[in-house]
């Protein structure tokens, strides 16, 4: 079997780039493996402090203030006691939820059980239509619980309603994120 460097090398950065020590990790580090190509994207935005790092990418030639598609990637040092997943998952529309009832709708695609490694993961949609000033916005989004880190990777686009060939894709390409490990 011949090893695409094109294809790991890309991984790696992303991996060592999103899941990089965040502060104080409390005994260790979680490392996420996706199948996310940074190639595709260009780095718009990225921040991080002592609990948290963000990377968001854009398609090349866009910026991070008129996206049209945004691929968000997000680590948190995981408190002890660790959020609920599910509540974790929705509070990431609930202020939207807020200002416009009735106009977002949200659904778990997928949930995955516990193991030693990934403690808990959930697969999840949300859109929004009819909401100004915000544009219609379709997001897949991932959320996986490992030992030490949260993690969370999101196709967002500005659109009511993906393309099925598209939110299938990224169904399939979140889904196939893994923790690989950690310290």
């Amino acid at each position: 079997m011949r090893i695409r460097w094109d294809v790991v090398i890309p991984l790696c950065v992303i991996a060592m780039a999103a899941c990089a020590p965040i502060g104080s990790a409390p005994a260790g580090d979680d490392l996420l493996m996706t199948a996310f190509d940074p190639k595709e994207w260009t780095v718009a935005n990225q921040s991080a402090n002592q609990r948290q790092r963000i990377m968001e990418f854009v398609p090349p030639g866009h910026q991070i203030t008129a996206w049209t598609e945004l691929m968000t990637i997000q680590t948190f040092v995981k408190p002890a006691p660790p959020p609920d997943i599910d509540g974790l998952a929705a509070s990431a529309f609930e202020p939207l939820s807020k200002r416009c009832p009735g106009r977002v709708v949200w659904n778990v695609v997928r949930r995955w059980s516990g193991t030693e490694i990934e403690q808990a993961s959930v697969l999840y949609e949300w859109k929004v239509k009819d909401c100004p000033p915000e544009a219609d916005q379709h997001e897949v989004a991932r959320i996986v619980y490992g030992k030490f880190t949260i993690f969370r990777l999101a196709y967002a686009a500005k659109t009511g309603d993906l393309e099925p060939a598209k939110r299938d894709k990224w169904i399939r390409e979140l889904s196939g994120a893994r923790i690989v490990g950690g310290k």
